[in-house]
């Protein structure tokens, strides 16, 4: 079972569907395929990307990804996510701290994406990931 597809799956199409809600001023064509814009990941690039970030579709680097963001001292952002209730922000410089530039590069680059606007849209949606991979407000017990 893939998990964590299915977690970004829904992720999304949430995404998706607050953007489709928002009002705006006037509609845009949009075009068939939409691409998304130039280096930003397509959502399978962003799949690929987390499923190497959380070790695959059922997601056994959970507890690893948790502690990086401990270790930086993000310990209270990371306790909101696992905990159930709202999730606190992390933004693209903390993820970059927690992640290291390094493997922030080769994740861009495996992926012909700019490391910025990776770390931004990492920023975005790894709160709400792991808050929907803790869903009674624990973490896993590891096996």
């Amino acid at each position: 079972m893939d998990i964590l597809g299915e977690i970004l799956k829904q992720v999304l199409e949430g995404a998706a569907q607050q953007q489709a809600q928002q009002p705006q001023r006037q509609p845009q064509p949009q075009p068939r395929p939409q691409q998304p814009p130039q280096g930003m990941p397509s959502s399978n690039d962003l799949t690929d990307i987390l499923s190497q970030i959380f070790g695959g579709g059922g997601a056994q680097k959970l507890p690893d990804v948790v502690k990086q963001f401990e270790e930086k001292g993000m310990r209270d952002q990371v306790d909101s996510w696992v905990r159930t209730g709202p999730n606190k922000p992390v933004d693209r410089r903390q993820i970059e701290d927690a992640f290291g530039e390094r493997e922030l590069d080769h994740l861009a680059r495996s992926k012909g994406l700019d490391r910025d606007q990776l770390a931004e849209v990492l920023a975005k949606y790894i709160p709400r990931i792991i808050d929907e991979l803790t869903p009674q407000g624990q973490m896993p017990v590891r096996r």
